[in-house]
């Protein structure tokens, strides 16, 4: 007499209607007196109905019932694994077999749902990168940017600091108790000009500030002349003035010419030369 448990194992082929008469008024005798079986086969009865309106209704084909109800004798083999097998097999049949086109069963493919917890905490995250990406984009852009503002103010500082040292220089050589001031005008070659040298004698520190001079032509260039009585002249500094005539020189003074008593300045090669060749365009006596 078959076992209460080989009873459930008929329920499957049974809700759908794949047992032969004999098993089947087996299985329904034993359902008049076991509530569990009775549940679990209205539980897969709602199962294989619902399963049936996903397509069009259809008889099944020869195959197919043959096919199904093969399975479900095996079913009453005794080996669990077998059982099982069996099981499995008769509920594919039906819900897999995509070859026919008589099956109306098809199989309900699992879907990964996504709450909408998840779904908002993936937008905030996706968000929040890029936030951080532009965040960090523009703190590197003012950081080269700030990089460079500072460079720029260091040079600045640093040309203020020189110029500010060269005031200084300037106003100790004019104000020094042996300082010395020679003015200096012009010739027939610049009649507008004018000049004054500031050194000292101590020290040959000089300083000489023009105006009203031509530029020089390309590859010329003005020089400074020491000229001592009864020695000859001994150059000076090299130098440019700007589009409006304007010059400024500082300079160190030969020991030799530290005594000029004439100062003088000519139109020379670009580099300077060691005795005048061209023409004065500044000269004075020293005070």
């Amino acid at each position: 007499m078959p076992s209460h448990e080989d009873y459930k194992e008929l329920l499957i082929p049974h809700a759908l209607d794949a047992l032969e008469r004999a098993e089947a008024r087996s299985l329904e005798e034993h359902l008049e007196d076991c509530a569990e079986c009775r549940t679990e086969l209205e539980s897969w009865r709602a199962t294989t109905a619902t399963l049936a309106f996903a397509a069009e209704t259809a008889e099944p084909s020869a195959h197919l019932r043959a096919r199904i109800l093969d399975d479900a004798r095996a079913l009453g083999q005794p080996k669990a694994n077998t059982q099982a097998k069996v099981k499995r097999e008769a509920i594919e049949s039906v819900t897999n077999h995509t070859g026919s086109q008589s099956s109306n069963l098809v199989q309900m493919p699992a879907r990964r749902a996504w709450s909408s917890t998840q779904i908002f905490g993936a937008i905030a995250a996706s968000l929040l990168i890029a936030a951080l990406a532009i965040s960090s984009i523009v703190l590197w852009q003012r950081n080269k940017a700030m990089e460079a503002e500072t460079a720029r103010l260091s040079r600045l500082l640093r040309e203020r600091e020189q110029e500010l040292a060269k005031a200084k220089e300037d106003k100790s050589m004019l104000t020094a108790p042996g300082s010395n001031m020679a003015m200096l005008g012009g010739t027939e070659m610049a009649k507008d000009a004018r000049a004054r040298i500031a050194y000292d004698r101590q020290t040959g520190r000089a300083m000489l500030i023009a105006d009203g001079l031509p530029p020089a032509p390309a590859g010329k260039a003005y020089q400074l002349w020491f000229i001592v009585e009864g020695r000859p002249p001994m150059p000076g500094g090299v130098f440019n003035t700007d589009a409006s005539g304007h010059a400024e020189m500082r300079d160190q003074m030969p020991s030799e010419g530290r005594n000029a008593g004439v100062f003088a300045v000519t139109l020379e090669r670009a580099g300077g030369v060691p005795a005048p060749e061209g023409k004065a365009y500044l000269q004075g006596k020293a005070s």
